[in-house]
């Protein structure tokens, strides 16, 4: 039996709380928090697919409703796009994920238009003030969350968010940095590993999509973590580790006998 259903069988209905018998959940079991679907193991499989089915519901709505182009561009904008994005903060959307949501609203946006599907995104997404049908998109609204949501907590003038933050950026930064030098230092294995890590690091994801923007924190006349951002993302760039070259192949010799304690 697995050790999870033993705890069940223990601890099933003999917890009490506010005249409740308490459920038992495994680890691996999403649960409805706040309108997002967590795990106790962090997994945000379940809320990707989750928000994916319900834009795919809202989409399929609209493509067979009788509302206008503007109009459902209009429902897209101000309602479909912001109930995706409430969770966008704690959920690490991956550039793929993205890229999928917004094919299928500019397929939506496509057959209302009476617009080819081999009609070009970017042609879509041209701003009204261009004469552009003004499309919306849900991975311009990610990175302006993702944005918002670190520059107002660094700003933030409560002890929490003033220490907080600061604190556990720099420390998740800092970690991640010293798997990339090793991973760049030793130039073998994938970097599967930093990729793993990095998706249970909610601030250093949030600045790696500032990152990812072309854009840069300031604070007080001085870049934030500039050189360390520009690391992450050529080791996240790399499908392999790149050729060694004379500095690091001589690391890699005189690593392991260091290690033995010959000098």
């Amino acid at each position: 039996m697995i050790p999870h259903q033993t705890l069940q069988q223990q601890l099933e209905g003999k917890i009490n709380i506010q005249n409740q018998k308490a459920q038992f959940i495994p680890f691996d079991a999403p649960f409805l928090c706040l309108g997002v679907q967590l795990t106790m193991d962090f997994n945000r499989k379940h809320q990707i697919q989750r928000m994916t089915c319900y834009l795919r519901e809202k989409l399929e709505s609209l493509r067979v409703s009788y509302a206008s182009p503007r109009q459902t561009m209009t429902i897209i904008r101000t309602a479909i796009v912001p109930s995706l994005a409430y969770a966008f903060t704690i959920t690490p959307c991956t550039k793929a994920d993205l890229i999928i949501w917004d094919i299928m609203i500019s397929n939506v946006i496509k057959h209302k238009l009476k617009l080819w599907k081999s009609t070009p995104i970017a042609m879509i997404r041209e701003d009204t003030l261009n004469f552009g049908p003004g499309a919306p998109s849900i991975c311009i609204e990610f990175h302006r969350r993702l944005a918002t949501a670190l520059t107002s907590s660094l700003e933030d003038p409560s002890i929490g968010h003033r220490t907080i933050t600061p604190n556990l950026l720099t420390k998740q930064v800092a970690h991640i940095h010293s798997l990339i030098k090793e991973f760049l230092t030793t130039r073998e294995g994938t970097n599967l590993h930093i990729r793993r890590q990095s998706s249970y690091y909610v601030r250093l994801q949030l600045i790696m999509s500032i990152h990812s923007s072309k854009l840069n924190l300031i604070k007080r006349g001085e870049s934030m973590y500039l050189e360390e951002m520009k690391n992450v993302s050529e080791a996240l760039s790399l499908c392999k580790p790149p050729p060694h070259t004379l500095s690091t192949l001589i690391i890699c010799i005189t690593k392991p006998l260091f290690s033995l304690g010959v000098n």
